[in-house]
């Protein structure tokens, strides 16, 4: 790096792994936080996450030309899986080095979930390695909910929002008739329920699932069949919600469309509603299997703007942290022990964070193991709170401006 002392402070973002409904808020956010600083320089981005660093060429943020990004789903700066190497002089580690150099990088924000806090402890490893004067922060997100040391996660909110309207809908909808379906609803989660347990906030609208399904229970053909066969002849109607990552006794994976594994080895999961549906169907039994798949993290069009604002929240508390010096850690979101909700931020170290997904709690599922307890409203409603139309003129959702 320079060997001339600077006073203004150039800045690097990038993200990893699958986005959220509100990934993009918390780049709005560390915007704002680096424009207000007054010893602020250059604001880059990496895209597609790793790809541009390894590659030498980063994009440059007009600061001055922000476009609106709240209900943009995806990733405004492009994301990409990849686990970096734990040798710094592996020839891939000398190419984001070399990057960062070049651009003479202060500091690097890296925006994600687990996988994506261990490339940001990587990097941290390799900046200290090289005794570079660069700081690595983290800023977390995702659907799942899983980040040690995190209540809750931006992302999240905006997800079970969606679910939870999702089972409400398709709920109402098989009511029409006087004999309908099992309707059996399949969320994303593949190692923690939090997302698929948000379905019970459909009860607050008098559409109680029948049963819902976590990856933290062992699942059990035989027994979802008995039942479910039980209810729609006693009902007429049955109402299912399974996370994607449900298991059996022995921990296999009930079904999946493919064996693939992604660049962190985690098995690509789906396809376990439409399996389900068909062992419905066996029994000569109306059925349906409702895969919500990538609209649990691209649902922009409903958004808690609770969950908006504490994407911002996490990004600018980020920036703060760098202000103060800290370097090498995530920022965490939790709450505030008040009677009425408000957001608690706080830090953990990178290598705390990194690859240990959080589980839903116990006590959160019913003794059975096929449903949510009550008492996760209390957890989740707080998270789901706000609204706002994210639509344009034209009917069709408000996306900012293009790259």
């Amino acid at each position: 790096m320079s060997t001339m002392k600077r006073t203004s402070t150039n800045l690097l973002y990038l993200q990893s792994g699958g986005p959220t409904a509100v990934i993009n808020s918390s780049f709005a956010g560390l915007v704002k936080a680096f424009q207000k600083d007054k010893n602020h320089g250059h604001f880059y981005y990496s895209h597609y996450g790793v790809k541009g660093l390894s590659e030498g060429k980063l994009v440059e943020v007009d600061l001055e030309k922000v476009p609106i990004l709240s209900f943009r789903p995806g990733s405004y700066t492009g994301s990409l899986r990849k686990k970096l190497p734990s040798d710094s002089t592996d020839p891939f580690a000398e190419k984001i080095l070399k990057t960062l150099i070049k651009y003479q990088i202060d500091v690097v924000f890296f925006n994600g979930g687990n996988d994506s806090m261990d490339s940001a402890a990587t990097l941290a490893s390799y900046v200290k390695e090289r005794n570079l004067p660069i700081k690595v922060f983290g800023i977390p997100k995702t659907i799942d909910n899983d980040l040690t040391g995190c209540d809750h996660t931006p992302g999240f909110g905006t997800a079970a929002k969606f679910v939870a309207n999702s089972t409400i809908a398709i709920g109402l909808d098989d009511l029409s008739y006087e004999k309908g379906r099992v309707n059996i609803i399949e969320t994303m989660g593949r190692d923690s329920g939090f997302v698929t347990a948000s379905a019970v906030l459909a009860s607050l609208k008098g559409i109680k699932p029948d049963y819902i399904y976590v990856p933290e229970v062992p699942f059990s053909i035989p027994d979802f069949l008995a039942k479910c066969k039980a209810t729609y002849s006693k009902k007429g109607h049955c109402l299912v919600v399974v996370s994607e990552g449900i298991r059996d006794k022995d921990g296999t994976l009930i079904a999946t469309d493919s064996i693939a594994k992604d660049a962190f080895n985690n098995r690509q999961v789906g396809g376990v509603g439409k399996y389900l549906a068909s062992l419905i169907a066996q029994e000569g039994i109306k059925t349906r299997g409702i895969e919500l798949s990538l609209l649990n993290r691209a649902s922009s069009f409903l958004p808690s703007l609770t969950d908006i604002k504490e994407a911002e929240g996490v990004a600018s508390e980020a920036y703060r942290c760098y202000q103060k010096g800290l370097t090498g850690v995530m920022v965490t979101l939790g709450r505030k022990k008040e009677e009425k909700y408000a957001p608690l931020y706080g830090t953990i170290a990178l290598e705390k964070a990194k690859d240990i997904a959080r589980t839903l709690p116990k006590k959160y599922i019913n003794k059975a193991g096929d449903n949510i307890s009550a008492s996760y409203i209390d957890y989740v409603l707080p998270l789901i709170q706000g609204n706002a139309i994210p639509l344009s003129n034209d009917g069709l959702l408000n996306i900012g401006e293009e790259r």
